[in-house]
């Protein structure tokens, strides 16, 4: 659940960067081993996750190694897994433990029971469906009010630790194949993922309400934060699902996305993490390749567009400007972490350079084909 989480997803890039492969994990580090942990037996552990009600006292209580571990260790002796190493992942929005080699425990709060529902549904829902390898879920339920997922890990290296260092040749293959992707999904039938939490409208009425309190908050110069309201409320009428509305994740970022070496050249293999996903405007799902991966390279950003099915015409302002406003209203949205241009603070003056800069095409407009 780029990728924009709660805690801030993008917050996870700085750790990410040292692991050089998705087998390489974080371990709880509490001489847990082989599915044991060192917490104390006379733990009432329905007790502990049963008091705290605030999203404070849920994040005090996740964060504990002993409580955490015995969380998995409920969940192993409860599916009678075979006997294998536990090791944390990174920590964030929820608990995520790899078990063994081919096996993810994904632990949520139940702060957290939207996130459960949407990571099941999709994964549920896109098994056999796509041209790459995502999660199989094995067993799923509850311990004490906290749900959970037991689902196959894929192999691959995540895309956040090649991309800085990759040609720029092997950059528009993956680029190419993640636009493409995202129409795969995209295209898919949505029948089945109505009771996603998440409703669009709603959910892009709010943001535009919070949109100048959460800018603030996050250190935008106080001369783009004035120009929001005009900039955001120009397109505003535009943002709606008048048309079919798609099942978005929100998270094509090089943090979910897994990648394989084949004669030389990296692809996409895998792709996960669906905790975020809802039904909405298809252009919302451009944001995580655009701001973490295309970082303003014009030749990237038409090679992607081509790539989901855009096609060029004289009209590049419009989608430049969408893109922009919803790049500010996304429900993670930091620009200081999610534009990765360098020095782009000193580029821009206003929010139209700032659109220039991250969304702007040196040549033609693109104008989305296939009738979408």
């Amino acid at each position: 659940m780029l990728p924009f989480k709660n805690y801030f997803v993008f917050s996870l890039i700085v750790v990410l960067r040292f692991i050089s492969e998705v087998e390489v994990r974080a371990s709880d580090t509490l001489g847990i081993s082989h599915g044991k942990t060192n917490m104390n037996p006379t733990v009432n552990l329905e007790e502990i996750l049963s008091s705290p009600h605030s999203f404070e006292e849920f994040e005090a209580l996740k964060k504990k190694p002993e409580i955490r571990s015995a969380i998995a260790q409920e969940i192993i002796e409860r599916h009678q897994l075979p006997e294998a190493p536990l090791e944390l992942f990174s920590e964030g929005t929820n608990i995520v433990y790899s078990y063994g080699d081919h096996t993810v425990i994904k632990i949520f709060p139940p702060i957290h029971f939207d996130q459960f529902k949407g990571d099941l549904l999709v994964l549920k829902h896109f098994q056999g469906k796509l041209s790459v390898q995502t999660p199989t879920v094995q067993y799923e339920g509850n311990i004490f009010g906290w749900p959970y997922i037991v689902m196959t890990q894929l192999d691959g290296t995540l895309l956040e630790t090649l991309w800085d260092t990759m040609d720029l040749e092997n950059k528009k293959i993956i680029i190419r194949e993640l636009g493409s992707l995202i129409r795969e999904v995209h295209v898919l039938p949505i029948q089945g993922l109505e009771e996603m939490g998440c409703h669009w409208e709603q959910f892009i009425t709010k943001q535009i309400q919070e949109c100048v309190n959460n800018h603030r908050s996050k250190g935008l110069p106080n001369a783009l934060l004035e120009q929001l309201p005009a900039y955001v409320g120009s397109v505003k009428s535009t943002l709606s699902t008048g048309e079919k509305p798609v099942l978005l994740l929100g998270e094509y970022t090089p943090m979910n996305l897994l990648m394989k070496k084949i004669q030389g050249v990296w692809h996409i293999h895998g792709l996960i993490d669906f905790g975020d996903a809802m039904l909405g405007l298809p252009e919302y799902d451009l944001l995580g390749p655009g701001a973490f991966l295309i970082q303003g390279d014009k030749t990237l950003l038409r090679e992607f567009l081509t790539s989901y099915g855009y096609t060029s015409n004289t009209m590049a302002p419009a989608l430049s400007h969408r893109l922009m406003v919803l790049m500010l209203l996304h429900q993670y949205s930091n620009l200081n972490a999610q534009v990765r241009i360098k020095d782009w603070q000193n580029k821009v003056h206003t929010l139209k350079d700032l659109e220039n800069l991250v969304w702007g095409f040196s040549i033609g407009y693109v104008k989305r084909s296939g009738g979408k």
